[in-house]
C-alpha cells in the first residue's frame, strides 16, 4: 500500500474519532482476600518506555516508503510513549490503593513492576480494505477501520523494608481496541486502550497468585518492619 494511503488513515484516525479514555479504564474490580501492609510503588520506567518507543519506531518505518524511522508528527509519539507511560503509573497506583495495600499505616516495602515483553501490531486490515472500498461510508455508522492489538508480559516483585525480594510474579496479558474514523477511538487512544486492557489482564493473573500467599507475605513484611514481633 502506498505511503499516501497510510497518511490518510492516520489523518482520519487522529482528527475525526472522538471517543476518549474513561476513569474506569484505569481501574479494576478484582481484589485480594486480605490486603498487604502498605507497599511503595516502584516502576521500571525504562522497560515500558523502551518497549513503547520501539513499537512506535516499527510503526513509523512500516508506514513510510522507503522505510525510515523519521516522522513528522510529534503528537503521535507523545501519546503512545509519554502518555502511555503515565497510564502505566496510574494503573499500578490504582491497583495498590484499591486492592493490594492496607488503607493506612507506614510503608513496609515496595511493589516493583517491570515490563518483560511487549508486542503491538495493527490487525483488522479487513476492516481497512472494506472501509476504503466503500468510501468510508459504513464508518459513519460506526464500523471500525482497524484494530490495535497488544501482547505483553508483566513482572511484579514484592520487596521488604530491607530490600530483600520476598516473591516475584510474572503474567501475560492481551488487549485489543478498535480504531474508528468518526465515532470511536483514534489510533493513539486505541493504542493506549489496548495497553490498559493488557496490563489489567496481566495484573488479574498476578493478583490471583498473590492472593494464595497474601497471609504469609503480610507476616514477612510485618516482621521486617517490626523485628520484635
Amino acid at each position: 500500500m502506498s505511503r499516501h494511503f497510510f497518511l490518510l488513515l492516520l489523518l482520519l484516525g487522529f482528527t475525526s474519532a472522538c471517543r476518549s479514555l474513561k476513569v474506569r479504564d484505569f481501574h479494576s474490580k478484582q481484589g485480594l482476600s486480605n490486603r498487604l501492609p502498605a507497599l511503595e510503588l516502584r516502576v521500571h520506567e525504562v522497560s515500558f518506555l523502551a518497549a513503547f518507543d520501539g513499537a512506535l519506531t516499527r510503526d513509523i518505518m512500516f508506514n513510510n516508503f522507503p522505510a525510515t524511522p523519521m516522522d513528522g508528527n510529534p503528537w503521535s509519539a507523545y501519546a503512545v510513549t509519554d502518555l502511555a507511560v503515565q497510564d502505566v503509573f496510574q494503573v499500578f497506583e490504582n491497583e495498590l490503593r484499591d486492592h493490594i495495600n492496607q488503607r493506612s499505616g507506614p510503608n513496609h516495602g515496595q511493589a516493583r513492576f517491570k515490563l518483560r515483553f511487549y508486542q503491538r501490531r495493527n490487525s483488522g486490515w479487513g476492516w481497512t480494505v472494506a472501509s476504503f472500498a466503500t468510501g468510508l461510508i459504513p464508518n459513519m455508522l460506526g464500523m471500525p477501520i482497524r484494530t490495535q492489538q497488544v501482547v505483553l508480559e508483566l513482572q511484579m516483585e514484592v520487596v521488604d523494608a530491607n530490600g530483600y525480594l520476598l516473591q516475584q510474579y510474572v503474567a501475560s496479558g492481551q488487549g485489543k481496541a478498535q480504531v474508528a474514523v468518526y465515532h470511536g477511538y483514534s489510533v493513539t487512544t486505541a493504542t493506549r486502550k489496548a495497553n490498559l486492557l493488557a496490563l489489567k489482564r496481566a495484573m488479574s493473573k498476578i493478583k490471583t497468585e498473590l492472593d494464595k500467599e497474601v497471609l504469609a507475605l503480610s507476616s514477612q513484611l510485618e516482621k521486617t518492619r517490626n523485628p520484635s514481633k
